[in-house]
């Protein structure tokens, strides 16, 4: 990522930053502004002009969304296209994860909405239908959100259903792992955590998992929220991914390296 495109973002998540309780209904309207960029290539242009001021940009923004878009939700927005994006496509991605980050902030449930979607991921990638049925770009967007709908929408929350309707509605061609951890990675960012991903035979005990947070906090500096795999395949230990750095000590890698010590 260019340091232009770092700096930019840094902004808008500082704006993000302020957003309180009072800002939750303001900030579910993001979303619709996302709808808006998507189906908009001359709005979202129009929005990335660089001979256009930033006051004029925002200017647009409260012509072209008037009231639907006020409190806490304006100042994001303000934010967004007050900073210079190379493409309609960086400006709509930005907004997305604006309007994930900004939800997340302003209702306080960062955890619930991360944990249900790990669980989400979870289900889908235990089954290879489903995962095939949201993950082709053959279905439309919209049969995806029914089928999200139809499956986990009396088991999720009404914020975290908000968040994969947008992802699978506007998925730029991610495949469904890549982009339900993006948003889980930036909902566990906005809390000032990452995500570390376990993957181990069996699931760790509250006691495990205990340890584990505390010592991968020890070690990056800051909290860490875990997602857990369950590959029977690895036989004992862990798997460790957090960002770039990868910690594997599990039984499968150790016989690994001792075949190839031995060859």
């Amino acid at each position: 990522m260019r340091s232009a495109t770092k700096h930019a973002l840094a902004a808008v998540k500082r704006e993000i930053d302020t957003l309180t309780a009072a800002d939750v209904t303001s900030v579910r309207g993001l979303f619709g502004v996302v709808d808006t960029l998507a189906a908009s290539k001359p709005l979202a242009s129009a929005l990335i002009e660089r001979g256009t001021t930033p006051e004029a940009k925002r200017s647009l923004v409260e012509r072209v969304f008037g009231s639907r878009v006020g409190g806490g939700a304006a100042r994001v927005l303000g934010a967004i296209v007050s900073q210079k994006w190379d493409s309609p496509r960086e400006l709509l991605l930005v907004t997305q994860e604006a309007a994930i980050r900004a939800l997340a902030q302003a209702t306080g449930n960062h955890e619930r909405i991360g944990d249900e979607l790990d669980a989400f991921l979870d289900t889908v990638l235990a089954n290879g239908d489903l995962e095939l049925a949201l993950g082709t770009r053959l279905r439309a967007p919209e049969t995806k959100v029914q089928l999200v709908d139809r499956l986990f929408g009396g088991r999720l929350q009404a914020d975290t259903i908000t968040i994969l309707h947008s992802l699978f509605h506007h998925s730029d061609g991610r495949r469904t792992r890549r982009l339900v951890g993006w948003a889980r990675e930036a909902i566990a960012d906005q809390a000032n955590r990452q995500v570390a991903t376990v993957t181990a035979a069996r699931p760790l005990t509250d006691i495990q998992l205990s340890r584990l947070r505390a010592g991968l906090a020890s070690r990056f500096g800051r909290e860490v929220a875990v997602n857990q795999v369950i590959d029977p395949s690895v036989i004992g230990g862990m798997r460790i991914e957090f960002g770039d750095v990868v910690i594997d000590d599990t039984a499968s890698a150790r016989l690994h390296d001792l075949r190839l010590q031995l060859s």
